[in-house]
Order: C-alpha cells, then structure tokens, then sequence
C-alpha cells in the first residue's frame, strides 16, 4: 500500500510539473502574460525566465520519472528536494513579486511542497 501512495504522489508530480511547463516553452499568450509581471520586479527578461522555468519543471518531472522507475535514492533526493525547492520559489513569486497572487497556485504549491517533504521522509526511511 505505501509503495502504491508513493508511486501515485509520483505519477500526479510528473502530471502537474508537466502540465505547468509545456504553456512556458510552447509559449502560450497566459504564460507570457504572466512572466512579464515578473520582468519589471526581479529585472530579468520575460521570455528567459519563463523558458528557463519551463525547463526546470519538464527536467523535475523527468527525474521523478527516472527515480520512479530505478528507486536511485540518491536521484529521489534530488528531484524532490528540486521540488520543494521550485515549491518555495513559487510560493516567493507569488506573494512578493506577483501583484495579488494567485490562490490556485498558491495551493497547487503548498500541496506538492508538501508531497516533496513527505517524499523526502519515505526515501530516507525506505533506504535507512
């Protein structure tokens, strides 16, 4: 049963890092929107970081998809610290450089950096 909780908080952080990532490097007219907001506050350009972002999440999702299928511990530490990592940046946009945050984003966040933690306490006790 825990492998199986486990494997599903797999499986929904690879859907939903893909989910936000492919808008950003398709360049989608709501993603630009919503990094040029960032552009004027953190001074870096638009398009850069959202690609650069875009990236960073399709890369998260392929090492949650390595580490699900080889149990690498040292790769699941990894792509979940990533993930609370991206989690705490998120959450930091959203409250201090967005102008009103967005509250389902905002959850969205809150929810996988909880996941991350969590993930991070499953693979420390499965491999000690």
């Amino acid at each position: 049963m825990k492998n199986i909780k486990d494997q599903i908080i797999n499986s929904i952080t690879i859907l939903v890092m893909t989910f936000f990532a492919i808008p950003k490097l398709l360049g989608k007219p709501q993603s630009i929107a919503g990094f040029k907001q960032f552009e004027n506050v953190i001074h870096l350009d638009a398009d850069f970081f959202r690609m650069f972002t875009g990236f960073s999440e399709l890369g998260l999702a392929i090492l949650v998809l390595v580490f699900a299928i080889n149990k690498n511990k040292i790769i699941g530490k990894i792509a979940f610290s990533f993930l609370l990592i991206t989690m705490i940046t998120a959450l930091t946009l959203e409250f201090f450089v967005r102008p009103k945050p967005i509250i389902t984003l905002v959850v969205i966040a809150v929810i996988l950096a909880t996941l991350a933690i969590y993930r991070l306490r499953t693979i420390k006790q499965a491999f000690n």
